[in-house]
This record gives C-alpha cells, sequence and structure tokens, in this order.
C-alpha cells in the first residue's frame, strides 16, 4: 500500500488527509451516543477497546437477600466498526454526526449481544456457588445474613462501577475476612470440645451426680458472717473450709478444732494430717474435688471476680461434692455466684449479714504525727511500707509491718506484737484485708492508687471496702474508722463506704486450664510445646462462652516458657509452670529453669543455701530484703518438694532453712530501728549516711566512669569497659551522690530533690 493510500485525512477534507487524533475524536463522538448503555471506549488503544456496564442480580446462598450487582465487562476491539470509521473518514463525505449515530447503533448492537456479557455473568455465579460450597465447611460459625450484610456494603464502591475482575477481588477478599472469623470460631470451638473446657461443669462428675445446696453469705467485714458459717460446717460429719492464703487456712484449722473437729492442714508447701481426721483447711487451689464431704465453706468468695485467681473459685464452686455449699465474703460476688448457679441448675440462697459494729468515714485528712496505737497505715508497696515505719519510728512508735513479701509466719508473729502491744501501730499493704484478725481502731490509706502488677490505677470500691473494714474489730472498739493521710483525697473512700456494690460489666467466672486440658490442646495442635498450648487457650477459647471466662495465663506461660527446655513430660511440665515463683523476677525464671533441667537430667536439686548467709541476730535493710527473697526460693522449693520428693530430696533442710530465716526477718523487724547497709557490696552505713551506697562503691563508679571517657578500663587495661555487674558483684546504676568538685545542681551538694530510699 503506498504512503497517500494510507494517509488520514481530516473528515470533509481531501482524501489521505485525516489522522490518529481524527480517529480518536470519532470514536469518543460515537461512545457520547451510546454512553446512556453504559457503553465506554478506550479510544487511546489501536485497535480501540469497547466495555459495557452489567447489572446482573444474585441471591446470596442461605439468605433471601437479593442484591444487584453492578460491574464493567470488557469486551475488546469491534474490528468491522474499526474498519467503517476508517472508510468513512478517508471516503468523500468525511465523518459527522449522522455517521456517529448510525454507527452508534451497530456498536449497540454488538456491544448488548456480547457472548462476553453472559460468560461474565456465569463467573459471577459460579463465585457465588464456590462461596456457598466453602462456607458449609465452617457449619453453624457461618452467619449467611451477616455476609449478605457485609457484601451490600462492599459492593457500592462509592458510586463507581467496578471493572468485573475488581468486583470478585472485592468480593473474594470480604469472604476471606468472614471466614477466617469463621474459621477461628470453628477451631476454637474445636479446640473448646476436644480440650473439655467447652463443657467445664462435666469435668466435676461426683458433684454433678450430687443434689447441692449453694448458701451465699454476704456482707461487709466484722459481720460474723465466717464465723456462722464455721458454726454450720462443724455440725456436718465432715467438711472441709477453703481459704485464699495460708494463714486464713490455718486460722481455719484452729476455728475447727475450738469447735470440737479434729483438722488437718493441707497448703502447696505443707501438710499437717491429724489422725482420724474428717475435716481439712485448705488453701483454695488444693481443694480435692474426687472427695465426698458432708459440708464445705468457700472464704472470700468475692475472689471469684479476679482475674488472676478467681479460677480456683469457680473450680471450688462447680466442683466440691458436698450438699451443702456455704460461701462467705463481700456482696460483690453475687453476680458471679449467681450467673454460676444459673448454669448449674442448682438452687442458691443469698443470707445477708449486717456489719456489728459503725464503720464511719474521718472526713479529717490526718498528719503522719497525728497517727496514734492502734492506727492500721496503709501503703500499696514494700518501699512505702518500709519508710513509713521508718518515719514512724522517728516519732517515737513501736511499729509491726505487714506486706506480701513476707511469709505467712511473719505475717503472724508481725500481727501478734500489734495485737499484743508490743507494737503500737501497724503499717501494711492490702495484705491485711484477708487472714487477719486485727484490733485496728482506724485504717489509715496514705494513698488511694496502687499498681497492680500491669498498671497504676485507682483502688476500686471492693478493695476500700476490703482494707476499711478492718477498723473496728467489735469486742474491742465501738466503731472502726477509715481516714487518709494528708494530701490525700477522702472522696473515693466516702463513695465506697456509702454506696452499695456496682454490679460487674460482665459477671462471667474465671477457669483456667487443667492437665487434662492441656494434654487435649496439645494433641490437637499436635505440638509438645506447653508455652503453646497456654498462649493458644489463653487467646482463642471461650470468647464466646455464656458462663465462663478464660484466666489471664500469662505468668503461667513465662514460667511454662522457662520450663519447656527441660526433657520432662507435658505433665510434670504442668506441674513446674504452677509453682509459686515471682516470674517477674528474671533470678527467679532462671532458678525455675535449672531445677527442671536438672530433674530431666535425673539429677537432684538441692535446697538453696542462700540462709547460710544470716545466722546473726538482727541485719540490715539490704539483708532484711534477701531474705525474703531467700525464704520465696524455699517456699517453691518446698512446694516442688511434695510434688516430686525424689528430684527435691532436702525437704527437711529446706523447713529448717526456711524457719531459720523467718525467725532472723521476724527479730529483724522487731528492732527499733533497721540497720542501713550499701546494697552493692553490703557494707554497713551509718545513720547520717546520705546516700544509698556507700562512699567506696560510690568512688568505683566515678573512677569506671572516668576510664571510660578516657578509653581505658579502671583496672589500666586498654579495650572496651566490660559491661557493669549488679547487685552485690560489683557495678551499680545511677546514684545520687556529688560528683567531685561540683556545688549544687542535680546530685550535687545543693540537691534538695526527694531523699534516696534508705536514705
Amino acid at each position: 500500500m503506498s504512503n497517500d493510500e494510507t494517509t488520514p485525512r481530516q473528515p470533509g477534507t481531501a482524501p489521505g488527509t485525516a489522522d490518529e487524533f481524527d480517529r480518536r475524536d470519532a470514536l469518543r463522538a460515537i461512545a457520547a451516543v451510546v454512553r446512556g448503555d453504559g457503553i465506554e471506549v478506550d479510544a487511546d488503544s489501536t485497535p480501540a477497546r469497547w466495555s459495557v456496564a452489567v447489572v446482573h442480580e444474585v441471591v446470596v446462598p442461605g439468605t433471601d437477600r437479593k442484591l444487584k450487582l453492578r460491574f464493567r465487562v470488557a469486551l475488546g476491539p469491534l474490528p468491522d466498526i474499526e474498519a467503517d470509521l476508517w472508510g468513512l473518514m478517508t471516503s468523500e463525505e468525511g465523518f459527522g454526526r449522522p455517521q456517529a449515530k448510525a454507527l452508534g447503533k451497530r456498536v449497540k448492537a454488538a456491544c448488548l449481544s456480547s457472548a462476553a456479557i453472559e460468560k461474565a455473568r456465569g463467573r459471577v455465579d459460579g463465585w457465588f456457588a464456590s462461596m456457598a460450597q466453602r462456607a458449609n465447611g465452617f457449619g453453624e460459625a457461618w452467619r449467611p445474613k451477616g455476609f449478605a450484610d457485609e457484601l451490600g456494603r462492599v459492593i457500592g464502591f462509592g458510586g463507581r462501577i467496578p471493572r468485573l475482575q475488581t468486583l470478585l477481588d472485592a468480593l473474594e477478599e470480604a469472604f476471606s475476612t468472614a471466614a477466617a472469623r469463621a474459621g477461628l470460631k470453628v477451631r476454637r470451638e474445636r479446640l473448646e470440645n476436644a480440650s473439655g473446657l467447652g463443657v467445664y461443669l462435666d469435668s466435676f462428675a461426683t458433684a454433678r451426680a450430687m443434689v447441692r445446696k449453694l448458701r451465699l453469705f454476704v456482707g461487709p467485714t466484722n459481720s460474723g458472717k465466717t464465723h456462722a458459717a464455721m458454726d454450720r460446717l462443724a455440725e456436718a460429719q465432715s467438711g472441709c473450709y477453703l481459704a485464699p492464703l495460708r494463714l486464713l487456712a490455718l486460722e481455719g484449722q484452729e476455728a475447727l478444732e475450738t469447735r470440737g473437729r479434729p483438722c488437718s492442714l493441707v497448703t502447696g508447701e505443707e501438710r499437717d494430717v491429724r489422725p482420724g481426721a474428717s475435716f481439712t483447711s485448705s488453701t483454695i487451689e488444693m481443694v480435692n474435688t474426687s472427695k465426698v464431704w458432708g459440708a464445705c465453706v468457700i472464704d472470700e468468695i468475692q475472689m471469684i471476680g479476679d482475674p488472676d485467681r478467681g479460677w480456683a473459685w469457680t473450680q471450688a464452686v462447680a466442683g466440691v461434692a458436698a450438699p451443702e455449699i456455704l460461701m462467705t465474703g463481700s456482696a460483690d460476688a453475687i453476680p458471679y455466684v449467681q450467673r454460676l448457679a444459673t448454669a448449674l441448675g442448682e438452687e442458691l440462697e443469698v443470707v445477708e449479714f449486717t456489719r456489728k459494729s459503725p464503720l464511719r468515714v474521718q472526713e479529717e485528712r490526718v498528719p503522719l504525727e497525728n497517727v496514734r496505737r492502734g492506727d492500721a497505715v496503709i501503703a500499696f508497696s514494700r518501699k512505702d511500707v518500709m519508710g513509713l515505719r521508718r518515719e514512724l519510728l522517728a516519732r517515737d512508735h513501736t511499729v509491726a509491718v505487714i506486706y506480701g513479701a513476707l511469709s505467712p509466719e511473719v505475717r503472724r508473729a508481725e500481727a501478734r506484737r500489734f495485737r499484743d502491744g508490743s507494737a503500737d501501730v501497724l503499717v501494711a499493704t492490702d495484705a491485711i484485708g484477708m487472714g487477719l484478725n486485727l484490733p485496728v481502731a482506724r485504717v489509715v490509706l496514705s494513698t488511694t492508687r496502687k499498681y497492680d502488677g500491669r498498671e497504676e490505677r485507682d483502688l476500686n470500691s471492693s478493695e476500700i471496702r476490703q482494707i476499711g473494714g478492718r477498723a473496728g474489730r467489735f469486742g474491742m472498739h465501738e466503731e472502726g474508722r477509715v481516714a487518709v493521710l494528708e494530701g490525700e483525697n477522702i472522696n473515693p473512700v466516702r463513695r465506697a463506704l456509702t454506696t452499695p456494690p456496682v454490679p460487674p460489666e460482665d459477671p462471667r467466672a474465671w477457669i483456667s486450664p487443667n492437665l487434662t486440658h492441656v494434654e487435649a490442646i496439645a494433641r490437637e495442635l499436635d505440638t509438645d510445646s506447653l508455652a503453646k498450648v497456654l498462649r493458644t487457650a489463653g487467646q482463642e477459647l471461650l470468647r464466646a462462652n455464656q458462663t465462663f471466662r478464660m484466666t489471664d495465663l500469662e505468668q503461667r506461660i513465662q514460667a511454662a516458657t522457662a520450663v519447656d527446655r527441660a526433657k520432662l513430660p507435658l505433665a510434670e511440665r504442668d506441674m513446674l509452670a504452677r509453682c509459686p515463683i515471682d516470674v517477674r523476677d528474671q533470678n527467679n525464671l532462671r532458678l525455675l529453669a535449672l531445677w527442671a533441667t536438672n530433674q530431666g537430667k535425673g539429677v537432684p536439686n538441692s535446697a538453696p543455701d542462700a540462709a547460710e548467709r544470716f545466722h546473726h541476730r538482727v541485719g540490715t535493710d539490704v539483708e532484711l530484703e534477701k531474705a525474703e527473697r531467700a525464704v520465696k526460693e524455699l517456699t517453691a522449693y518446698a512446694w516442688l518438694a511434695y510434688r516430686f520428693p525424689d528430684a527435691y530430696p532436702d525437704m527437711d533442710l529446706c523447713q529448717e532453712r526456711r524457719a531459720m530465716l523467718n525467725a532472723f526477718i521476724e527479730r529483724t523487724l522487731a528492732e527499733r530501728s533497721l540497720a542501713r547497709a550499701c546494697p552493692v557490696c553490703g557494707t554497713r552505713l551509718k545513720a547520717n549516711h546520705r546516700f544509698r551506697v556507700c562512699d567506696s562503691c560510690y568512688a568505683g563508679r566515678v573512677e569506671e566512669r572516668q576510664g571510660e571517657r578516657r578509653g581505658r578500663r579502671p583496672d589500666g587495661a586498654r579495650g572496651p569497659q566490660p559491661p557493669a555487674k549488679s547487685g552485690a558483684e560489683g557495678g551499680h546504676p545511677q546514684f545520687h551522690h556529688p560528683l567531685p568538685g561540683r556545688k549544687g545542681g542535680k546530685g550535687g551538694a545543693g540537691h534538695r530533690g526527694r531523699r534516696p530510699a534508705g536514705g
């Protein structure tokens, strides 16, 4: 073909003068004619490509919901139209509006009769058929009506008409999201069914086979509810008393024996089995749900709402095999127990008790110098307790202290000092809220906030009532008073003591996976990792359960991670992960991992020997804290020795060392003043020493810093500085000594900031 024959020309001009731009304009003119029919053209492509908007109505499978889908179908080029268009543009008469209308009719007929439209509709119908088939695999977890609503939102596209593939991609993405939720639900249901957590109550076959009566004795502290429950328990032929603390279990044992009922004591690390005794007092985690009892008392039932330990109260209420279950605690427990009783299908009787002596709010704030004999000053950390102790001792008080780091034996000894008048003031954490009957005339809160292991928060009303209720013991004081230290806000105390309990937002009871559940989940996941099993249970199970929810398993997961490397059966690792250690202390986690490794190798673990450093009469503040940690390690060892006596054979030595340490701690706390020591080297400090560490340790730190600035190590060697050690091994963190030659400024001689702890 010659150049003259192929050269386009403008419409209406001489032949051979039309060009590509004229072709595009002509195509757009044709498209304008058929735009009302949803037909569009891509004029920039050669040859031009046409598409058509299609409306297709579908019924979402499983519903009666109809959806109108709008999408654009690409039809590709129309060769005949293209050839005729080009001929018209190069003809004598040229291309104009009449030609555009004529070609538009042909384009419309060709597009609307295209087989591509039916093929596109078939693709859409095929997708919905595939979706229905895939959704069938989810069973009842699939919610077709909800998915139909979701599709209704997806197909809008903001008013635009998408291409077919874009629409199908959006539909598939919506289904994938919904399927992931349904698949996760199916997985959860499968795990719950496999583990037995989905039918938790059925795991207590002995209790379910009995006709039981649940009685809930509620009232404030000092209302006699526990006394009434113990009287009723003593009338039975056999029974058990379940307490949150060893200290309270010990008091329960004594209470039953004073009623003429021989009673054994069972706690995590102690067994005091009385021959012929048909009653047992134990910590609640040690409950025996396979034995049939005549009656049972579950104390401090409001703890059923605690996310960390509430599972133990749920287990006791659901699992104790006794015709009468007596629960005692505050009214905060009522919604939880009612929900649980409904699930159990058992009768619940609520008996309300009133306080025997009035409890009043003291509006006037209490300056520290106005603390008087019989007061209990409450703080919420060991550091604050010891600081208040020091300040009260300086004001000529004798002080007893109670806080969580102390063993039950020491807490009881300190309570005894306050009770018999050896100490005129008690400084305590909320550890006094349970298990101690004390002659407190007035409770003084040093703060209304606490750190709960997760965050710093305001005290809730239940906590304030539990602590404040310790004031005004019946028969010792005519009334009890609750106040706050100077500078604190009395409003939270007033609200807590003058308003009824607020129902919880979620009254479901907490439960925790036992060994049977753990092993079943491990089989379902095909894993031997205890940490993975617990993490899966904590994250996925019981999300939709109407009666129960999963307890916080994070501490158990951390312990499981520490013991998972040991070559031990899953059951033994699960028991080790329950050991009462402080998982926030990395030293404790390392010790647990070492014990587990030795146990896996068949190497007996010896009892911790830190107690051998405390043979002297009294210690310093640093030694006191170390002794408390040593008692915790020995307690953990004793707990394991009862369960694995071959792997932990030094039980007698452990108890001997524990008793020696408790005596050392008791003597130290009874001192008028607590001697201070450097936390790095242990050197005793003078009472008026201004700083937390000794001068020698500080000088070593200064030399170390100067060596770092010079690029030298303190020992004179060149090269990088070795990592600083902590504790008694060497280096220590930033201290508040003034740098040599400085006067004033932060850390200098003129610094008037907060006095360092221990100073």
